[in-house]
């Protein structure tokens, strides 16, 4: 009787531990399943819905009219407005991601040492990434005024920055660089601050002068930080039209696939070519990103 009522109990008490990993393994996808399901209703399917309609004449309220296959890609791909966007888009990312992540560096490196006034010039550092795009945008809209512009009455310059179609987009490339180093800046000065400081004081005992503390000690350590941050600065370049909607319009050789994209819909209800032209964008995005992973592999150090 002893030991039947013992193998009873035994056999109870798995199946009680059996139902707990149940819940230990289940939990974390109980935790993840809000937020997934938003992200498929707000995300993915919009996404896929896209694609579906990229393939068919859509009228101005979005309803499919005809199946033309690829014919839409085609037509983009041959529309001058639409192959400019691309090289700007580009250009914006090439100017705008790899300078903004130097100087970010370059400032974290010079708060590394805490000192009576870090908290100001730290704070100062960081604040562009508490201001609004549009704000920002509205801001140094103001300041590129020719004529009462902040900045050409001190230069004494006489230069057409959003009009001038030879440096509108450098102009828009500037400010949005400035936005980027806050964010970029708050990473890199906590990666900066993690390197033990014996490491950078053997460095110069060794003769290491700060070219070569850079090059040997800091890139080489705080390359997953610098990695992220160029992936996702990426992503946000290729997408980006806030700056380009508020200060040109897209006007003067500034309008960006998104720009493209959201003229498409908004001014003509053209959703025929705004949708291929959308996953078109997305494809770019995807292997510019794709392409910064190449760079991980040889560049980045997890040690």
């Amino acid at each position: 009787m002893l030991n039947a009522y013992q193998k009873i109990s035994d056999q109870k008490g798995r199946g009680l531990s059996g139902k707990e990993d149940m819940r230990k393994k289940m939990e974390p996808y109980l935790w993840m399943a809000p937020a997934f399901l938003i992200f498929v209703v707000f995300t993915f399917y919009p996404f896929l819905q896209t694609i579906y309609k990229s393939f068919f004449m859509v009228d101005q309220v979005g309803r499919i009219r005809k199946f033309v296959g690829i014919e839409n890609y085609l037509y983009i791909l041959r529309d001058s407005n639409f192959l400019s966007s691309i090289k700007v888009t580009l250009m914006y990312t090439i100017l705008t991601v790899p300078l903004s992540k130097v100087l970010a560096m370059l400032l974290a490196i010079m708060a590394n040492k805490k000192r009576r006034l870090s908290v100001v010039y730290e704070t100062c550092f960081s604040m562009p990434m508490a201001i609004a795009t549009s704000v920002a945008a509205m801001i140094f809209q103001l300041m590129f005024v020719p004529s009462l512009g902040l900045i050409n009455n001190l230069t004494g310059w006489k230069v057409q920055w959003l009009t001038d179609a030879r440096i509108a987009l450098l102009a828009i490339c500037i400010v949005q660089i400035w936005l980027s180093i806050g964010y970029a800046f708050l990473f890199l000065l906590a990666a900066i601050r993690s390197i033990p400081a014996d490491v950078i004081d053997s460095s110069r005992l060794d003769g290491a002068g700060i070219w070569m503390q850079v090059r040997r000690i800091y890139l080489p350590l705080i390359s997953p930080t610098m990695f992220y941050l160029i992936c996702t600065d990426i992503a946000w370049s290729m997408m980006a039209m806030s700056l380009v909607n508020v200060m040109t319009a897209g006007q003067y050789g500034t309008m960006t696939i998104m720009q493209y994209v959201y003229k498409q819909f908004t001014a003509a209800g053209n959703y025929t070519n705004a949708n291929p032209a959308s996953i078109i964008a997305f494809v770019l995005a995807f292997l510019a990103t794709m392409l910064s992973f190449a760079w991980e592999k040889k560049g980045v150090t997890y040690q």
